[in-house]
């Protein structure tokens, strides 16, 4: 009896089958796991949100602190921090930066370089690495949304030095991701807008109130892993996007990373013209200079009659450089001139001398 042929299609349609089931959806600098969507915030709305923490499978998370027990391996974290660099290779995509989780960056390398070389302050800013964070939240009573979790990406600025302000003003409100006593933020989404670019949004006030329902902890099988999500690249090929060559693909086993000289190997690479801003990636450095103004704390009963919430200084540590004779400015900038030019403006324990410099020069 002749021995049945083996069918050329064996195993391949259920594998294609099963791949179209779990295959990640590509969005930017993410790939999204099958059947999740992002939310987007838009300007001049309103948003209510319970946040989801996830499984840390990272062993380098940019927020892992062994001491306090927070996003270290196994452990349930709320968010993921990263940084992108704009305008990457010929098609200026964005792409992740590779320092920020403890490896080297050949697109930071490179300024660093430049910095070294003395290159001018916009040259510089077009190489800096902008701060995201990474959420999955799940939206509440949103035409547009579905009540189950997405993945929410927005920069830091844009809405986590909010947060970190009210969690430092009411530590009960700490508890907010957690799946059986958090809390549902409802969120206030101001307009920005740069030059004549599309308005972008803008958190303007956050309030955390009671949650309609908690979540058991099989949500936690549905909860997509945010370590998981982003399209990092390989030194190699991002170096080799950043310098737009032809091959990316270098084995980096054979690669031996001397910092000094490799950058001095780098072929110079003039920059970039600036894009015009992008209302989806807006971030701390594209906005508008602003004048810091004090928070005030929010409340819920009055959330309808206010319409924008102060804006705040920044909490963050001052940065320390070494002042001149000639000039008080502590970033380098021109004291009494350049107040508000700069986002450096914003942390300056020199802004209110500056400012009434500048307006004694009018």
């Amino acid at each position: 009896m002749a021995k049945k042929k083996k069918s050329a299609f064996a195993g391949k349609t259920t594998a294609n089958a099963h791949k179209q089931r779990t295959q990640a959806s590509k969005y930017g600098y993410l790939n999204l796991p099958k059947g999740v969507q992002m939310f987007k915030e838009d300007p001049d709305s309103r948003a209510k949100l319970d946040f989801l923490p996830y499984k840390v499978t990272s062993t380098n998370h940019p927020d892992r602190d062994d001491e306090l027990g927070i996003a270290t391996p196994d452990s349930l974290w709320y968010k993921k921090p990263f940084r992108i660099h704009r305008n990457v290779g010929v098609k200026n995509d964005s792409e992740v930066c590779l320092a920020f989780e403890g490896r080297k960056c050949p697109i930071c390398e490179y300024r660093a370089r430049r910095a070294k070389e003395g290159a001018e302050y916009a040259e510089l800013k077009e190489l800096n690495a902008s701060l995201r964070n990474l959420y999955v939240v799940v939206p509440k009573d949103a035409k547009k949304y579905e009540e189950k979790p997405h993945i929410w990406d927005i920069s830091q600025f844009l809405f986590q030095d909010m947060l970190n302000a009210e969690l430092e003003e009411d530590e009960d409100y700490g508890v907010f991701p957690d799946l059986e006593e958090g809390l549902t933020l409802r969120i206030r989404f101001g307009s920005g807008q740069i030059g004549t670019g599309k308005p972008f949004a803008e958190t303007s006030r956050i309030d955390f109130t009671e949650r309609d329902g908690q979540y058991d902890e099989s949500i936690l099988d549905k909860v997509p892993n945010l370590d998981d999500i982003l399209d990092v690249k390989s030194y190699a090929k991002l170096e080799a996007l950043f310098l737009e060559l032809d091959d990316p693909e270098i084995d980096e086993s054979d690669r031996i990373i001397e910092e000094e000289e490799e950058i001095d190997e780098k072929p110079k690479r003039k920059p970039k013209p600036k894009l015009d801003p992008d209302p989806d990636e807006e971030e701390e450095e594209e906005r508008p200079k602003r004048k810091p103004k004090p928070k005030l704390k929010p409340d819920p009963d009055e959330e309808e009659e206010e319409d924008e919430k102060p804006k705040r200084k920044p909490k963050s540590e001052p940065k320390k450089t070494k002042k001149t004779a000639d000039d008080r400015c502590p970033f380098g900038h021109h004291f009494g001139t350049d107040c508000e030019e700069y986002d450096d403006c914003n942390e300056c324990d020199e802004w209110d001398d500056c400012m009434d410099a500048k307006e004694e020069m009018k």
